[in-house]
């Protein structure tokens, strides 16, 4: 019973750490990590929409040929 305790304790203590240090500042909102976007930051919807273009071009460039081939299919065009 003796070997139980030792596990036992260090996972009591792994649980207070992580509700001290993780869970308690996201209940009260003081959480460490970024804020949400704004809606209304220019800077930020500009980049959102060129990381939207460049991924509808990447994804342009690899989707097959919509009539099927005999010849083995070459992506980068």
């Amino acid at each position: 019973m003796t070997g139980v305790w030792l596990p036992l304790a260090a996972t009591v203590l792994a649980a207070a750490l992580t509700w001290w240090c993780c869970v308690r500042p996201m209940v009260n909102n003081r959480a460490c990590h970024g804020t949400r976007a704004d809606k209304s930051d220019p800077e930020l919807q500009e980049e959102l929409r060129s990381a939207r273009k460049e991924r509808q071009q990447l994804r342009e460039q690899t989707t097959p040929p919509a009539t099927p081939t005999k010849a083995p299919e070459i992506l980068d065009r």
